[in-house]
């Protein structure tokens, strides 16, 4: 599913064609190349500077109120920004099973199903890599200068890295972040959760990744997990928030909850089989999937036991778990473990916003696995998501454009050997 070229923020940020002047009409021409970011905002009309007459600076029209029309976060800057109040989300999971990731990642970090770039990327990883900060550089050095790393954080083996377009960094309040681990007696920490929340104008968003207990028959104590995690990290701190709850999904307009959450399938491993070799991927949206009524999480999303309020989209990929590290054949190992969907992405909305009502506030465009991914036991599964923003007060306390530059060049850094190694063996093919 493509996203809606006219409801994404992110048109600015891919392209495949070069601009020039010509000679002798002087207009701006498309050429089959590489372009860059001002070019394109320049022959788009996209550039959203503006020029201020000196007569109506002179008139002193003084904001009123705590939302003021042409204030910072205001909604005259809010739809200058975005036209159409809308952003999209990108949120993916993985469990890397301790290795190292592979050199290419454009398929779980720019899937070709996305037709652009969405404005926020948030990346949850369990049983991470040790090099958090190459894991960071290779996010970085994929998705490219448009966006940078607005916040990184890590427990153990989880970790969690936002990214933010750029030009929205301006608008973002101070991230913040809480964690947790289910298993504090124990040394290496590799099951629990960890937050990050943060305002991008007036509409806040909590993204929370997870790694809960394994085994089939621990269901009570991954669903007593989730509920230690909800009502024990504290969040927001210093974000402006009506009525805080003890319960942290309740103190956000939009949040997302994914990660290894170790759910299984309820059927014998041999039926399982049977019915994926049996069975074509993608499932027809129109269809019921197979074995999706024997899945533990949707369970417990159907009985109110965990996770109330939260959503899934329709699961049309096959199972994500355990793989034989390096192939595309299930557990083929002594404890032959079972296929099941561990890995997942909920989200959930605390508000319905005003004038909006022919769709919903939050809509999952795309839900999707990596199979291409098998340095893991486990595929990569990501979602995009579509979110409508608000204006918000200027008493929101503002990240004042920080980001992490060391990533952040670094990542360009690589970009541009591989582009030099890539027009160096060209060079070499064409005199061959």
């Amino acid at each position: 599913m493509n996203l809606d070229k006219q409801n994404s923020l992110s048109d600015s940020n891919i392209c495949a064609a070069e601009y020039s002047d010509d000679s002798q009409d002087d207009q701006i021409r498309p050429k089959q190349k590489s372009i860059s970011l001002e070019n394109l905002l320049k022959y788009k009309g996209l550039n959203t500077h503006f020029h201020i007459p000196i007569t109506k600076a002179r008139q002193r029209n003084f904001l009123r109120g705590r939302i003021g029309a042409n204030s910072l976060l205001g909604s005259n800057e809010l739809d200058r920004m975005c036209p159409n109040r809308e952003i999209t989300i990108f949120v993916g999971t993985w469990n890397m099973n301790g290795h190292s990731p592979p050199k290419e990642l454009n398929d779980f970090v720019l899937p070709v199903s996305m037709e652009h770039v969405p404005d926020i990327l948030c990346f949850g990883t369990q049983e991470s890599s040790s090099e958090r900060f190459e894991w960071e550089v290779s996010l970085q050095e994929t998705i490219g200068p448009s966006h940078l790393l607005l916040h990184s954080v890590s427990l153990g083996t989880l970790h969690l890295a936002t990214f933010i377009r750029r030009d929205l960094i301006w608008y973002v309040s101070i991230p913040e972040d809480s964690s947790l681990s289910v298993r504090p007696g124990s040394a290496y920490r590799t099951k629990g959760a960890i937050a990050t929340s943060f305002m991008i104008f007036g509409t806040s968003f909590l993204f929370v990744t997870a790694h809960l207990r394994a085994h089939e028959k621990k269901l009570n104590a991954r669903v007593s997990d989730v509920k230690k995690i909800i009502y024990s990290m504290d969040l927001p701190k210093i974000l402006p928030c009506k009525n805080k709850c003890h319960d942290i999904t309740q103190n956000f307009d939009y949040v997302f909850w994914f990660g290894d959450l170790n759910f299984r399938l309820a059927t014998p491993r041999a039926k399982v089989l049977e019915w994926l070799s049996k069975t074509s991927f993608p499932l027809p949206a129109h269809l019921p999937h197979g074995y999706m009524h024997h899945d533990q999480l949707c369970s417990v999303l159907s009985n109110g036991a965990a996770f109330r309020g939260f959503c899934e989209a329709k699961i049309t990929f096959p199972p994500t778990y355990k793989y034989d590290p390096g192939t595309q054949q299930f557990d083929s190992y002594s404890k032959h473990r079972k296929p099941a969907y561990t890995d997942r992405i909920l989200y959930k909305q605390k508000r319905q916003f005003s004038g909006i009502s022919e769709n919903p506030p939050l809509q999952c465009l795309i839900y999707d696995s990596v199979p291409s991914i098998t340095t893991s036991d486990h595929k990569p599964v990501w979602g995009v998501f579509k979110a409508h923003l608000r204006p918000g007060p200027n008493t929101i306390p503002l990240s004042a454009g920080l980001f992490n530059r060391e990533v952040y060049l670094e990542g360009l850094r690589r970009r541009a050997t591989t582009l030099n190694s890539i027009k160096d063996n060209a060079s070499i093919c064409s005199l061959q």
